[in-house]
């Protein structure tokens, strides 16, 4: 009996099937785009600003807990527990209780968020369902550079229980 040679692109190992492929394209599109955006220059730019400044650090954590109160978790599926760390390490910086992260990953860091607070960036967090894929864009552009530091951090508020 002869078996029978799978038909579709996805059954086959190694192989994907169009679609999947016109997606990832699509989000490496967005991502090259979002990277590339003005919205996240000036959060870079601004980052050093808010991690000098204690008053406007604390105004960034108490939006970015507000805004996690009313935004959808999909886009944020995979990313959800880190930026939930990033704002409490964000927090422990301010306070004064942490400050093992080195200063480029803080500063990434505090980026990420403002650009997640931001309601103008390159897709307004108004358009309904697509708001919020630029943001955790964001949050995965940050995590590839800070993913170690916050792990470290999470370790830190492990070992404090």
């Amino acid at each position: 009996m002869r078996k029978r040679k799978p038909s579709s692109a996805a059954a086959r190992p190694g192989k994907k099937a169009s679609t999947e492929l016109r997606q990832e394209e699509a989000n490496g599109a967005s991502q090259d785009e979002v990277a590339q955006s003005a919205a996240l220059r000036k959060a870079t730019a601004e980052a050093d600003f808010y991690a000098k400044d204690p008053v406007r650090l604390r105004k960034l954590i108490l939006e970015a807990r507000e805004k996690i109160n009313h935004i959808p978790r999909g886009p944020f599926a995979e990313t959800w527990p880190y930026l939930m760390a990033m704002i409490r390490l964000i927090r422990a910086f301010h306070q004064g209780e942490y400050r093992d992260t080195p200063l480029p990953s803080l500063l990434t860091i505090i980026a990420a968020i403002s650009y997640f607070v931001s309601p103008n960036d390159v897709i307004p967090d108004s358009v309904p369902i697509f708001g919020h894929i630029d943001d955790a864009v964001v949050l995965r552009l940050a995590l590839k550079s800070v993913g170690g530091d916050l792990d470290t951090f999470m370790a830190w508020e492990t070992s404090k229980i």
